[in-house]
């Protein structure tokens, strides 16, 4: 299941960061049950624990990330621990990578008020994109470009399937001991071959690499893979355009309805239309001046604190802030989506909701 996360919001993408991935529990557990959530609470775990899930899946690692050390009891965070453990629930969280993701908090908000997208506010530093380049007969260079393909590798935008191939002639003696695909043994062979190119994440270099080789009619096969200083599409925040202009008052009325939020305010002028907009769920600390320089008329977000707040209003840029936990309530239907369509494409029959708070709301 972690590596099913994994593909929807790559591990790579939380960096080094305490607060995500297993935080109770074992790889190793046989679980029939999911329950998702924003949050990390006691109410959360006595739910999942009630309806005999194996398994919880948060966005915010509560009080069992940070400095505590959840294996001593004598605290909040290791009764919680403890609690969970007792009762054969395991935690997993997914913080920083559903952030930053594609299909992540942010693309969530940006769908919901028709936001054209065009990258992140400030693109992750930890994710890269890898350029992974092997030499293959002609006969074969489409069937191992195909593997790679399937991999994730080979998409540019809205393009897939993209490489670059070359002709040329690769040169190689096979020892006693070997079997190759073509020439002979104990001299020098000289043969036509194709160099495909083909660019993938970084974090799906593993699986690209694996299928690449499974497809490869060599014996052993020639392959290297090359870190690119291109731009990424994964990172804090989205900015972009909206489809049609609107008010920040109509925006407000909509991402509040959206998000369940009663405290929803807005700082700005209401009335005025605009069209460059920036999103930012959960805390937007840090994203301010890369929303100005976006060009952007609107930054909505969960939280700011004052400080980013004077630094918006003084550039002219209108605020919307929704509340932390409102601005990030789509991620809970969006994993459990996720994780439905994996379970049910590997057979795995596992039962899964979203949390709900007495409101009806996903929490």
């Amino acid at each position: 299941m972690v590596d099913a996360l994994g593909e929807m919001f790559p591990w790579e993408l939380a960096g080094d960061a305490g607060d995500s991935g297993l935080l109770v529990g074992s790889l190793d557990s046989s679980i029939d049950g999911v329950l998702c959530s924003v949050e990390l609470t006691d109410a959360i775990v006595a739910e999942a624990l009630s309806s005999d899930f194996g398994l919880l899946v948060t966005h915010h690692s509560g009080i069992l990330g940070g400095a505590h050390s959840p294996w001593v009891t004598d605290n909040s965070a290791g009764r919680l621990a403890a609690l969970a453990i007792r009762g054969g629930l395991d935690i997993v969280c997914c913080h920083a990578n559903a952030d930053e993701a594609d299909g992540g908090t942010a693309d969530q908000m940006a769908r919901r008020i028709g936001l054209k997208v065009e990258g992140p506010l400030q693109r992750s530093r930890r994710a890269y994109l890898a350029k992974v380049v092997v030499f293959a007969p002609p006969e074969s260079v489409d069937e191992v470009s195909s593997a790679m393909a399937r991999a994730g590798a080979g998409v540019i935008g809205d393009y897939t399937r993209c490489s670059f191939r070359a002709e040329g002639t690769g040169t190689f003696v096979p020892g006693e001991s070997s079997r190759p695909y073509s020439g002979d043994r104990g001299r020098l062979n000289r043969v036509a071959e194709v160099r495909l190119e083909m660019m993938t994440p970084s974090f799906t270099v593993p699986g690209v690499v694996s299928r690449m080789v499974a497809a490869h009619p060599y014996e052993e096969v020639a392959y290297d893979v090359y870190r690119t200083e291109n731009v990424v599409p994964w990172g804090r925040g989205r900015t972009g355009t909206l489809e049609n202009d609107r008010t920040p008052d109509e925006i407000l009325d909509d991402l509040a309805d959206w998000a369940g939020s009663s405290r929803a305010v807005l700082h700005g002028d209401a009335s005025r239309r605009v069209s460059r907009v920036a999103v930012a769920p959960g805390n937007a600390g840090g994203l301010v001046r890369a929303a100005v320089e976006a060009g952007c008329d609107l930054l909505a977000t969960g939280e700011l604190d004052r400080q980013g707040v004077a630094e918006a209003r003084e550039a002219g840029l209108d605020l919307i802030q929704l509340g932390h936990l409102e601005s990030e309530r789509a991620l809970v239907p969006a994993m459990v989506d996720g994780l439905a369509k994996r379970s049910e494409s590997h057979g795995w029959g596992l039962r899964m909701t979203g949390y709900r708070d007495k409101e009806g709301y996903w929490g």
